[in-house]
């Protein structure tokens, strides 16, 4: 079953979906390129009248071999098999997108952009013109391609499938029978001037003061950020560690900063990085993670859980209005 997921809705996430689907939408590309001969080209199914030949489903037929990491007879049908599924299922909606007259605003650009995402993803022009060259695609044909995409997830945005609704009751429920534990953290502002292992004691003594300088402009009200981006060795500019967890720095670094109290800047003091100088913003207790900071992600976990059963069980309903018919090979 196709899985749907955000990512479908962003440039690249075009380009991951699309991939798969490749070969498949080759028959409604205007001056199609042959990839096989049309001696060897076998009708294995209609949908609504629509036919999908062989070559159709040989990227899905080639991922669905993937699977079998001990191919045994029977694996290549079963495989064949499945891949048809699906590429009947996606015809299947690409027909409902054009039943219900659906609109993709600005398709044209949307899908020079989306062709744009692909090319930057593989890295050159050159790599751009492989890719097509594999699949025996123009240009114009994987554009076509591409706006066939963007109508099926135009589409399943308009049928409420992209975003399944979630009842604030199912979130809460979800939240109350899930631990959601959290271990204590602390929110820092953070200053290290680094010291080198073989520096002389003297200039050692001249970084200490300078912290303990830079310390008491702190406490005489200059901004904490400014300075960091200034003086401080950290990774991060402006200073802000954002929350953090025991263990994540050295236990001489968490023995100070578990100790201060909200707002409350430390002395000086020194582990085997440096000497630093931490303002405490917020602590955060060991226990549930509160519900207002879990809400959002527990929404997206379920709107995720939902999707693909919404999206099957739709496909479902066109099937069952649907005149398929798969073709025995003898029949070709």
């Amino acid at each position: 079953m196709i899985k749907w997921n955000k990512k479908m809705h962003s440039m690249m996430g075009y380009f991951l979906w699309l991939l798969p689907c490749l070969v498949f939408a080759l028959s409604a590309c205007n001056g199609q390129k042959e990839t096989l001969s049309e001696e060897s080209e076998k009708i294995l199914a209609k949908v609504n009248g629509t036919p999908i030949v062989e070559h159709q489903i040989e990227v899905e037929f080639r991922q669905e071999l993937r699977k079998h990491k001990n191919p045994r007879a029977g694996s290549a049908s079963t495989a064949k098999r499945n891949a048809l599924e699906k590429i009947i299922e996606q015809e299947l909606l690409y027909q409902a997108s054009q039943m219900q007259a659906i609109d993709v605003p600005d398709i044209d650009k949307k899908a020079e952009e989306t062709l744009q995402a692909i090319q930057t993803r593989l890295g050159s022009e050159e790599r751009f013109q492989d890719y097509l060259e594999n699949y025996n695609l123009s240009t114009e044909q994987l554009l076509t391609i591409t706006k066939r995409k963007l109508f099926m997830d135009e589409y399943l945005k308009d049928q409420g499938l992209v975003d399944p609704q979630v009842s604030e009751e199912e979130i809460r429920s979800f939240y109350e029978q899930q631990p959601f534990k959290r271990d204590e953290t602390v929110h820092l502002n953070h200053i290290l001037l680094s010291v080198e292992e073989e520096i002389a004691s003297v200039e050692k003594e001249k970084i200490r003061q300078k912290a303990e300088e830079l310390r008491q402009m702190i406490i005489e009200g200059a901004d904490f950020a400014e300075l960091a981006k200034k003086h401080s060795a950290s990774s991060e500019a402006d200073g802000d560690l954002g929350y953090i967890k025991r263990n994540y720095m050295p236990a001489a670094f968490d023995e100070v900063v578990f100790s201060l109290k909200k707002g409350e800047i430390s002395n000086v003091f020194e582990t085997q990085f440096g000497y630093h100088i931490a303002k405490l913003m917020d602590k955060r207790p060991a226990g549930k993670t509160p519900y207002d900071e879990v809400r959002d992600f527990i929404k997206r976990y379920l709107q995720n859980q939902r999707k693909p059963q919404m999206i099957a069980a739709h496909i479902e309903e066109l099937r069952s209005k649907a005149s398929i018919e798969i073709f025995d090979e003898k029949e070709n």
